[in-house]
């Protein structure tokens, strides 16, 4: 067994006295799942944003926290409910993180149709019954409407996969015991005469989604909090199988601790129900997941950097957490719990366009950026009191990260040196200081009063532990790239319907739908058009909107060009003129595209006009025609031309001096990822060669480190 000391010392006014923290890498505990926040409220404020800051706020959310985990909100409540903000939030995290970052999938409420209600928020019922599941006398769960919430959770989550989220945990109900005036569905721990069972729901559920390809993993059962044994009389009902993983969250702790602001600053609150249920339920197999919690409070506290900071430090010890998601990742707010993206009553209200950093992001940063799943918990232990620490050994031994929050109210001086173990990297966060400032490594460290101080250690050397691998990370497949040079909008050919066309002048007639063969094409719509000059009819559109599966892969500003099939209503070639509409429509119209008389031919339109003259695009969503001929035939719609680069130039600069020495290349949680000459790992130039996930990372020869970014 081998043991590493990091000794300690700590001044006070006139005295000193010494403080160790004694860490132990092969006393290891549970496996580490990751580190996350949520994106659940306020989505459609991060898309409002100009490219530029939208850049600036994934780059400073995803890559800056390294986040493992991310918790949206299962808002598909009915078929004509967008969930385009969440896809483009998700995929800007998946670009930046790849599959590295798992989506863990909550329900605030079932649909409104599904309650007595008729509401997915609480306040529109008037007594408890109001707020669960409708009754049924023939589900074959219960006496509530199981079987349809089963169903609508299984056609949401194949709809969220179609647009490229696909999640890796779902919580069928976010806080089952809560009475909200907002999106809620009540469900007592198994069913009532008036109140729908969390159990039955659940099994209802698993039981349609499990034949899927790849099901999701359930946790659950997600309470409010851990108080008066509230998680338990949840989970102690459960069947065997039920879930894959637990999930609660901390709002009460109970024996009176109940208010969020006080516990966040009195951690040891939560150590009593964290270790009784840590002590019944949790395993590697089926991780313990904290999935929300935030202070509760109206403004931002400096002192809940260190608060956050030590409630983690406690869920990872007594609590056994495999892993930890904070409640906001951003907020509409200037006091966002981890970021603020805007004062104001809205985005296009914004007082100030700008992002605030608070402080529990620093917090967050500590664990989520230098631990990375698959790393396990190993012993780490101080003799001082208001020293606490957590360490992390990564999952194939060659780091280890130790987290020392320091509440001393004064500073302490921390020498720290671990047998066989270098300290390559260092960054530390004070409460009304500096925040995840970089300090050099060395034996000697001050920790500053109220701080959080964060060592990487790395070693090649591992001849005496027991390693293992680290997960297995899949590619992520960005699904807007996956439909190769071309993308079929609309084949009316292969449709049972017109779909999704309006006129807006009612004096057009509607677009029909047609099922007899005409030169080989078995079915396609008719539009008609006005038939007249615009200076007589005045301007009259047909407008045709896109589906949503094709909204997000947005074919308007990857591809190059519109291919219509299409022909004249008569004998005489339409002159058609196509435009984009929506979004904002685009600059002008495509004019005098011909639709072929007697014969069906493909028409090319270019989707310059889709780019406006900052180049951003207007976002466009339907299709819009006019002509003063009578109409045409259409039978398909195809963007072609869409073949992107992915490719993002590193513009990183090193020092030639050592350029052809041996070097090995770290990332910040300590492990060794190549190997090499240094000129194998980057160019003349200083550009980065290598195939790395985004990110920062220590580039070492004996002469030199180099701290190097892979945008």
């Amino acid at each position: 067994m081998r043991h590493f000391i990091l000794p300690a010392m700590l001044t006070a006014v006139s005295l000193t006295t010494a403080a160790t923290i004694t860490v132990d890498p092969t006393a290891t505990k549970q496996q580490v799942l990751g580190f996350g926040a949520g994106s659940v409220y306020y989505q459609s404020w991060i898309t409002a944003m100009d490219a530029s800051m939208q850049k600036t706020f994934y780059d400073t959310a995803f890559t800056g926290l390294n986040l493992s985990l991310l918790r949206i909100g299962n808002w598909k409540q009915e078929d004509t409910t967008s969930i385009a903000d969440d896809v483009a939030i998700v995929k800007a995290g998946k670009e930046r993180l790849g599959n590295h970052m798992k989506i863990e999938m909550s329900s605030w409420s079932a649909p409104g149709r599904l309650k007595p209600s008729g509401s997915v928020n609480g306040n529109q019922g008037h007594s408890k019954a109001d707020k669960t599941l409708k009754t049924s006398s023939n589900d074959p769960y219960g006496k509530f409407a199981y079987s349809e919430f089963a169903h609508w959770w299984k056609t949401s989550y194949q709809t969220y996969e179609q647009f490229g989220i696909a999640p890796d945990f779902i919580s069928i109900q976010n806080e089952p015991d809560m009475e909200a005036d907002y999106e809620e569905t009540l469900f007592e721990p198994t069913e009532t005469s008036e109140i729908a069972g969390y159990k039955q729901a659940l099994k209802a559920v698993r039981d349609s989604l499990s034949p899927l390809q790849n099901p999701p993993k359930m946790i659950g059962p997600e309470p409010l909090g851990i108080g008066y044994n509230n998680f338990e009389k949840y989970a102690s009902v459960l069947d065997a199988g039920s879930l894959d993983g637990y999930a609660y969250h901390l709002y009460h702790a109970g024996d009176g601790n109940d208010n969020s602001g006080t516990n966040y600053l009195n951690p040891q609150n939560y150590q009593t129900p964290m270790s009784a249920i840590a002590a019944s339920y949790g395993s590697d197999e089926k991780p313990i997941i904290m999935t929300e919690f935030c202070t509760m409070e109206n403004a931002v506290r400096e002192q809940d950097m260190l608060g956050l900071a030590h409630i983690m430090q406690v869920g990872f010890t007594s609590g056994k957490l495999n892993a930890y998601i904070a409640w906001e990742l951003f907020w509409g707010e200037e006091n966002g719990q981890l970021i603020g993206v805007c004062p104001g009553e809205g985005w296009s209200s914004c007082k100030k366009a700008e992002l605030f950093i608070n402080p529990e992001y620093h917090a967050m940063r500590h664990y989520s950026k230098f631990v990375n799943p698959g790393a396990r918990v190993v012993s780490a232990t101080s003799d001082d009191k208001n020293v606490y620490t957590v360490a992390f050994r990564s999952a194939g031994c060659d780091s280890i990260a130790v987290i020392a929050i320091n509440k001393n109210t004064s500073a302490t001086n921390l020498t720290a040196s671990v047998n066989g173990y270098e300290a390559i990297y260092a960054v530390q966060s004070v409460e009304n200081g500096e925040k995840s400032k970089t300090i050099a490594t060395s034996v000697s460290y001050s920790l500053p009063a109220s701080s959080i101080t964060t060592i990487v250690f790395t070693t090649n050397d591992k001849s005496k532990l027991t390693c293992e691998d680290a997960p297995v990370e899949e590619p992520y497949v960005d699904p807007s790239t996956q439909f190769g040079d071309s993308l079929v909008i609309a084949d009316f050919t292969q449709e049972t319907s017109a779909g999704t066309w309006k006129a807006d002048n009612e004096t057009l007639g509607a677009v029909e739908f047609v099922t007899t063969p005409l030169d080989g094409v078995n079915s396609y719509v008719k539009v008609p058009l006005a038939g007249c000059a615009q200076d007589d009819c005045g301007y009259q559109h047909q407008l045709y909107t896109l589906k949503d599966e094709i909204i997000v892969k947005k074919p308007l500003t990857t591809c190059k060009n519109l291919v219509f099939t299409m022909r004249s209503l008569d004998d005489e070639a339409a002159s058609i003129n196509i435009g984009g509409a929506g979004g904002s429509s685009w600059s002008n119209y495509q004019y005098g595209n011909d639709a072929a008389a007697g014969a069906w031919a493909e028409v090319t339109v270019p989707l310059t006009n889709e780019i406006d003259s900052t180049g951003l695009p207007f976002g466009s969503t339907q299709f819009s025609f006019n002509s003063d001929n009578a109409g045409f035939y259409l039978a398909k719609i195809v963007a072609t031309n869409c073949g992107t680069s992915t490719a993002i130039p590193v513009q990183k600069h090193f020092a030639a001096s050592d350029f052809n020495s041996t070097a090995k290349l770290f990332d910040l949680n300590g492990n060794l990822v190549w190997t090499g000459l240094k000129n194998q790992a980057v160019n003349a130039n200083g550009t980065l060669k290598l195939d790395v996930r985004q990110g920062a990372y220590i580039l070492k020869t004996n002469s030199s480190t180099i701290k190097a970014i892979k945008k």
